[in-house]
């Protein structure tokens, strides 16, 4: 596993800093450790107070974690003050491993987070420490004493900052282009080759800790050996993936979650693996063709809490009859049922422990199974609104809630079919496994 050791402060937040940082080289599948610089009672409003690590302290953390964990890759955010930057400069300019520097001046609540009268000392020692260093318009305003307004400007502070000796530069965030609605990064790169990325501007409220998330995930990139540009191009995707996933943590600017994808793409393939097994169990259950309606079977999984259909798992082409076994397609994906999902996503709402559904034919003998084995509620389409039938998916969705506002514990839904509809019975369970139980409860009802 690749290491990295981020040299930054603590966020009590969470949404920046050291916080911010363990986040995204965890996301990105390196190990971090981390040495804090300063420690800070802050939210998502403002900083109230800064806690200096004393020297001594910070400086036995440093040595001791450089001591038995060598990175491939070092992050420098906040160092706030004179004595953590000598500290640093001492030994991390001893050592040959690659900076990634991310030169916050000031908080994204507008908190100053580097002393005025230590700026020259920041940067004649640790700039030329970095490998690449990562400032947004405001941070290359002030590092390269120029005001920039233009795309032209970007890249000639890019050049400035070089000079104080930084290898590399990016430049993020530059909204100063005519057409306000994208946004641009450059990177500058030692052998002056210039790469631009430019970006729809995504609006969403403004965020805290995105600037962390950026540098340590280029740190990530680059300490799995990836070159400056591939990790720049890389790092600029994962960013911007990460904007579609803010949230308004407190009352003040929003918080980005570096792991948006993590405990998403985790659940998804368990989801998938899960369905795709009792699937198989159904094909060799005996007499499960008995329960296949004219317009076959379903069978769905979705993912907590889900908002529409394709947060549900379900069999493309469905389950159909074929002489006295069944066919299930072998492709499962998410989005592929609209009507059993539909079914599902209300059903959850009702009972978040309801997330996997069937739909099997409705026959006296089945409800009747049903109705001695399982808690289960009806609807009638014939209660429908008219205007509500010529919709496509809302009469399942206006059924299930019908059914579950009389009974909402019920684990089985069923209606009597209408005009052209054909009756049929819904079963929700926890998971795939549980519904395999609840057909083989019933097929062996329909043995006896």
């Amino acid at each position: 596993m690749k290491r990295a050791l981020s040299i930054a402060g603590s966020d009590s937040s969470g949404g920046a800093g050291i916080q911010a940082d363990i986040k995204t080289f965890s996301a990105l599948g390196l190990y971090c450790s981390t040495v804090i610089t300063v420690l800070t009672a802050q939210n998502t409003e403002t900083i109230s107070k800064i806690f200096v690590t004393p020297s001594e302290f910070f400086r036995d953390q440093l040595q001791s974690t450089l001591d038995d964990i060598i990175p491939d890759v070092i992050k420098i955010g906040v160092l706030y003050e004179k004595t953590i930057i000598d500290i640093v400069y001492n030994i991390v300019s001893s050592i040959k491993i690659p900076v990634i520097l991310d030169p916050i001046l000031i908080s994204g609540t507008r908190i100053k987070l580097l002393k005025d009268d230590d700026f020259d000392e920041f940067t004649t020692k640790i700039v030329p420490l970095s490998l690449v260093i990562t400032p947004n318009i405001y941070e290359s305003e002030r590092l390269s004493g120029l005001k920039i307004s233009s795309e032209k400007d970007q890249i000639e502070a890019a050049y400035k900052i070089m000079e104080l000796g930084a290898k590399n530069v990016i430049i993020k965030g530059g909204s100063i282009l005519d057409d306000k609605s994208k946004v641009m990064d450059i990177l500058l790169e030692k052998d002056n080759s210039i790469t631009k990325i430019l970006n729809e501007r995504v609006k969403v409220i403004d965020t805290h800790g995105t600037g962390c998330n950026f540098s340590a995930a280029l740190a990530s990139f680059l300490g799995k050996e990836y070159s400056m540009k591939d990790s720049f191009i890389l790092t600029n995707e994962y960013i911007k993936n990460g904007l579609y996933d803010v949230d308004k943590i407190g009352n003040g600017i929003g918080v980005t979650n570096p792991l948006h994808k993590i405990y998403e793409n985790s659940t998804k393939y368990e989801i998938l693996n899960e369905l795709n097994i009792q699937i198989r169990v159904l094909e060799e259950l005996k007499d499960f063709y008995n329960l296949i309606p004219e317009t076959s079977t379903n069978f769905v999984y979705c993912l907590e809490g889900p908002k529409n259909y394709v947060d549900v798992a379900g069999i493309l082409g469905r389950i159909t009859t074929l002489g006295n076994k069944i066919r299930a397609p072998n492709i499962v994906e998410f989005g592929a049922s609209i009507h059993v999902a539909n079914a599902l996503i209300i059903a959850n709402q009702y009972n978040k422990l309801h997330r996997s559904a069937i739909n099997i034919k409705n026959t006296d003998r089945l409800l009747d199974i049903c109705k001695r084995k399982f808690n289960c509620s009806s609807y009638s389409r014939k209660d429908e609104d008219p205007e509500n039938k010529l919709i496509e998916g809302q009469s399942i969705k206006w059924g299930i809630k019908h059914a579950l506002d009389k009974s909402p514990n019920a684990e089985v839904v069923s209606h009597q079919g209408d005009q052209g509809k054909e009756p049929m019975i819904i079963v929700f369970g926890r998971n795939p496994n549980e519904i395999v139980k609840k057909i083989n409860i019933i097929l062996s009802e329909l043995k006896d």
